[in-house]
């Protein structure tokens, strides 16, 4: 499917997994297919995934931490390139914001846009 530290395209991981191509967990039938991050935004990727307080990255947190299957996730090196790190499944699930604060530094987000830590797992 991917190989680790190759270089894709949102195209190409769209056509292999689906879901939305501008979604950084872009989702199809109800589940969570892929992750596809920003560093500047997840600095600690693909260890630990943010998310934003938007109502579409707070359902794609929600709608990840309750799967077990390991999805593909992605860092964004370019414009419309992806490099693959690994599959990865979620290991913990933070939602209270005392828990969630100390991961927003360093991020673009301050610790009250932030409404969920997902900590993953490399499978």
């Amino acid at each position: 499917m991917f190989e680790i530290n190759k270089n894709y395209t949102r195209e190409f991981i769209h056509s292999v997994c689906g879901g939305s191509k501008q979604a950084f967990l872009p989702a199809r039938n109800g589940k969570v297919v892929a992750a596809c991050l920003r560093m500047d935004l997840n600095p600690q990727a693909p260890d630990i995934i943010i998310c934003d307080g938007s109502a579409s990255a707070r359902a794609a947190g929600r709608t990840l931490a309750g799967q077990r299957d390991a999805i593909p996730v992605f860092v964004k090196m370019e414009v419309d390139l992806f490099r693959f790190v690994g599959l990865f499944a979620v290991s913990e699930s933070l939602t209270a914001p005392l828990d969630c604060a100390p991961y927003a530094r360093n991020t673009g987000f301050t610790s009250g846009q932030v409404s969920r830590v997902l900590k993953m797992k490399r499978c």
